[in-house]
């Protein structure tokens, strides 16, 4: 009966709802095909076109080999260097099928086959390879997919069954546009949506740190030799699709350069992007071609090309994002809050130098949500660094900083503060000649939604968001005992109410970690003690997590949850207030060793 009701479960419910959402998502890619067609009799009917048009097709197969290495080499952190060897295998084996294979296919069905069997030898061969070489770290991948696609090479040029050093001709004309472009755009497809799931997490789980990715369970090992698998059998694919689209396939085409050339897409593109990769691919595929007419000159320029966008976009065009990111970037305010288990903000072993001199050495930190943290030491000891370092004005020399979830490595202040962090400043920083008012209506600038053609027109959107920023703005100065300063000038303001409406401003942004720099410096005691009930009710209110830059112990101990103590930029105690108050460490840091040492025995130094 069990059974029975399973089965007429599958085909009367949810099953049948779940196969059709999973078969209905792939209804543009199909719908896309007979455009595909279209566009391909438009450009064959043109024989003036017949250049471009070849061109496209191998912008086509350079997007799928870029896609697939990117795999590998973005998602998850290893270095191949060796895809023209699988491109190789995968092309060969498709090409001898099809030149023995029968001389009519009208439905293609026997060179859909020869791809499968090339792209299967690919994944065979990046299995043999892979199984190995990535149970080791470091470059050994590098060093041992260089010598098989070297190897792959030598063999075909000395095997007669392969055409030797002239290679196989004539292949078969079998692939065209629409079959080149509806596999890149396959490849597309499968790559995002491999990425987007929980393999893909634990592909870049693999590329942060194999050693935490080990303790949270996952096999590092077997995803890394995934990973090349089905980056090998795409590349199969791609040389597949290539000899069946040129006709003929040589061992020259499958040199070390082609491979250094996917690389390049690779690595241009970003490390981890997928449409990076398409768009890197189509530019270093399409630029040599049109440089051809300036003769020696044009390998000059295309490297000089590609010297300027390292130079000036060094983690590659996109980065580790990608172009939909940025279609379907969402309001901030709209964000939901993180579990109290996930950590807001999850520093690693962050490291920053002036020329030689270290200001912030292995510094590590975890703020979770709603978490009360208190950074303290000594004048110079580099407590104000570690802001920069968390808002983005200054990048780490070593170590990484995650935010919401996100590596802010490469982002700009602003893009951090979207992200959910805001702070105030060690010396204030209001905008003097404004009002208190716009001071903080400023601030919700990036929360909204109008264009400027919208703020222009002032349409219903353009009112609705202004009284929406004014009331949260309002509300923001009352909080802080501002409401009767709204239209001063924040330049008149006195220095414990600037304070306050830098504080103020910070929380008009939406964060969800509150950065505060010495909040009660130059305050009177009246005011440092307002000043500690307030931080408790914006933690309790606005649901944030605060840390603490402050020198006022009274005020540290009274209002902290956990204390790091910075020296010299690094980190020597940390643990709950009571403890840092008898550490002979921070004792000695703050009075000197002279007063340890008297106080907590010889031993207080170590």
């Amino acid at each position: 009966m069990r059974r029975k009701s399973s089965v007429a479960g599958f085909f009367g419910g949810s099953a049948v709802k779940r196969a059709w959402r999973g078969l209905r998502s792939w209804i543009p890619f199909f719908a896309a095909i007979p455009f595909l067609y279209l566009v391909e009799a438009t450009l064959a009917s043109q024989p003036s076109l017949e250049y471009a048009f070849q061109n496209i097709n191998h912008i086509g197969i350079a997007i799928i080999l870029a896609v697939s290495l990117n795999l590998v080499n973005g998602l998850t952190g290893q270095f191949s260097i060796g895809h023209a060897g699988f491109m190789a295998v995968g092309g060969y084996v498709s090409a001898v099928m099809l030149m023995r294979g029968p001389a009519q296919d009208p439905y293609r069905l026997f060179f859909v086959l020869s791809i499968l069997a090339g792209a299967g030898a690919a994944a065979v061969a990046g299995w043999i390879v892979g199984k190995p070489s990535l149970r080791l770290r470091g470059d050994y991948l590098a060093i041992v997919t260089l010598g098989f696609g070297e190897i792959i090479r030598v063999i075909i040029e000395n095997t007669p069954f392969f055409g030797g050093a002239i290679g196989l001709s004539p292949i078969p004309h079998r692939a065209d546009f629409t079959w080149i472009w509806a596999t890149a755009v396959a490849t597309i497809l499968i790559a995002k949506r491999l990425r987007d799931s929980s393999h893909g997490r634990a592909f870049l789980s693999v590329r942060e740190d194999e050693v935490a990715a080990e303790a949270m369970g996952i096999d590092t090992t077997a995803y890394k030799v995934r990973a090349f698998v089905i980056s090998a059998f795409f590349a199969g694919v791609a040389g597949a699709l290539s000899g069946a689209f040129e006709g003929n396939l040589a061992p020259q085409s499958f040199t070390f350069v082609r491979s250094f050339e996917i690389v390049a897409m690779v690595v241009l593109g970003g490390m981890g992007s997928i449409t990076g990769a398409t768009i890197a691919a189509s530019v270093l595929t399409i630029l040599p071609e049109y440089l051809r007419a300036l003769a020696n000159l044009r390998m000059v320029i295309y490297s000089v090309a590609l010297v300027v966008l390292m130079l000036v976009r060094p983690r590659g065009l996109l980065g580790t994002t990608e172009l939909w990111d940025f279609v379907r970037r969402r309001r901030p305010r709209a964000k939901g809050k993180r579990e109290a288990t996930e950590a807001l903000i999850d520093v690693r072993r962050a490291s920053i130098r002036f020329g030689g001199l270290t200001a912030v050495s292995d510094f590590s930190l975890e703020v979770r949500p709603r978490e009360l943290v208190a950074l303290i030491g000594p004048n110079g000891a580099g407590k104000t660094t570690v802001f920069n370092l968390l808002t983005g004005v200054y990048p780490p020399s070593d170590g990484t900083i995650v935010i919401m979830g996100r590596d802010t490595r490469g982002l700009q202040p602003h893009a951090i503060a979207h992200l959910g962090v805001a702070r105030t400043f060690q010396n204030i920083r209001l905008f003097r000649e404004l009002s208190a008012f716009d001071n903080v209506r400023i601030a919700c600038h990036h929360l909204t939604r109008e264009s400027m053609g919208a703020a222009v027109r002032h349409g219903e959107l353009s009112v609705v968001e202004e009284r929406w920023i004014a009331e949260r703005s309002e509300e923001l100065l009352e909080i802080m005992g501002l409401s009767h300063r709204l239209e001063e000038l924040a330049k008149n303001l006195p220095y414990g109410e600037q304070r306050r409406l830098e504080i103020a401003r910070a929380l008009a942004t939406g964060p969800q970690v509150l950065l505060l720099d010495e909040p009660a410096a130059g305050t009177n005691t009246r005011e440092k003690g307002e000043l500690m009930q307030l931080i408790r009710s914006i933690r309790d209110r606005f649901g944030v997590a605060i840390v603490l830059i402050e020198h006022d112990m009274r005020l540290v101990m009274g209002v902290s949850e956990r204390i790091l103590v910075l020296d010299h930029g690094v980190t020597i105690a940390q643990g709950l207030p009571r403890e840092i108050q008898s550490n002979p460490k921070v004792i000695e840091a703050y009075l000197g060793e002279k007063y340890a040492k008297e106080h907590f025995g010889s031993g207080a130094a170590s």
